[in-house]
């Protein structure tokens, strides 16, 4: 269903479906990554700051379905603050 907030106009169910998408995402990128990780390459760093993000992004968008509809509104704009901030 509708939350009712101009930034996260998606429904329940889509926001699931992106949500399995962005996770699917950070599985392609642990395979292609991984194998850098085993040899010593130089980037290895780098590399792991791309894991890292890849990972804080689909966290962090799951925290926009921690509220609903019903949700106290305190509650429900600290994790709206948590979604508008992702894509900042």
């Amino acid at each position: 269903g509708h939350q009712g907030y101009e930034y996260v106009d998606l429904g329940r169910f889509w926001q699931i479906f992106l949500l399995v998408g962005l996770f699917l995402w950070l599985a392609l990128m642990v395979r292609a990554i991984m194998p850098a990780f085993r040899n010593d390459v130089e980037g290895r760093h780098l590399l792991g700051m791309f894991l890292i993000s890849s990972a804080a992004i689909a966290i962090f968008y799951a925290s926009g379905l921690m509220w609903g509809q019903h949700t106290n509104l305190a509650i429900a704009e600290y994790w709206r603050w948590w979604v508008v901030h992702l894509w900042v």
